[in-house]
């Protein structure tokens, strides 16, 4: 059945894997992002740095797709 699908399915089934992953990202609260650092930089916080890396994998996989 599953091999019986388009190869692109498995593309926009990916993207929308990121796109959930990214809003999960996002539910994180900001006390538990910044638990145990010295200061709350925004360079810290890694939701920002997962937003970019998703991102950066979905405009590969528009471009490679």
């Amino acid at each position: 059945m599953i091999g019986e699908l388009p190869v692109e399915w498995a593309n926009y089934l990916s993207i929308v894997g990121f796109l959930c992953l990214g809003v999960l990202v996002w539910l994180i609260p900001k006390e538990r992002v910044y638990a145990g650092a010295p200061d709350m930089a925004r360079w810290r916080d890694f939701r920002i740095w997962a937003t970019v890396l998703i991102c950066i994998q979905l405009g590969l996989y528009s471009v490679f797709a």
